[in-house]
């Protein structure tokens, strides 16, 4: 059934306004509809999400009680992290691991204990806490690499060789002029 009227509407996605054909109308198009309505099925799940607690079932946990050795599936799971979390602490240094090969990295669980244990908290008095150099008086590798015709692989394995501190501002890397002239000068 057509009606020859129509009524000014906004939209309840967009926000625009629209001349609708019947007084239930409340979308402009029925891509507005399609994309509130997946919007809206995307809020409700979150909200389910966050609703339920994370618990991790017995059968998950129960391969991992009473064994001293993990590999990193299980430590993830022990602990309700992604691997790569896993080996993001294995190779910072702040949990230990042994590789038994290629594929095979092996945890013991009392390490897993040993990152929960509180650590002292070390502060540095300021004078100690280095500042990063003013820009004027520093290098970005570009320049190194444009003054003194050096590549750019040689210039870090310089930089590492020597232990020049180098730091990082926007998307350029920095070095300071009193660190590394005296290398670069005694070389040409």
């Amino acid at each position: 059934m057509s009606s020859n009227f129509t009524i000014k509407r906004k939209c309840v996605h967009c926000k625009k306004t629209f001349d609708a054909k019947t007084t239930v109308t409340r979308y402009c198009c029925k891509l507005c509809n399609k994309r509130h309505n997946a919007a809206k099925k995307r809020n409700d799940k979150l909200e389910a999400e966050k609703q339920q607690p994370v618990i991790l079932s017995p059968q998950i946990i129960q391969p991992v009680q009473g064994v001293e050795y993990l590999n990193t599936q299980k430590a993830a799971l022990l602990l309700g992290v992604s691997r790569n979390l896993i080996y993001h602490l294995i190779n910072t240094g702040k949990l230990n691991a042994c590789n038994l090969s290629i594929r095979k990295t092996i945890v013991l669980k009392k390490d897993i204990d040993l990152l929960f244990q509180t650590r002292a908290l070390i502060i540095m008095p300021k004078s100690k806490l280095s500042k990063t150099p003013k820009i004027d008086d520093c290098y970005n590798m570009g320049e190194l690499h444009a003054r003194f015709e050096i590549s750019e692989s040689a210039l870090y394995n310089l930089i590492k060789r020597n232990d020049i501190a180098k730091f990082q501002v926007g998307r350029f890397t920095y070095v300071t002029k009193k660190s590394i002239n005296p290398i670069l000068l005694n070389q040409n």
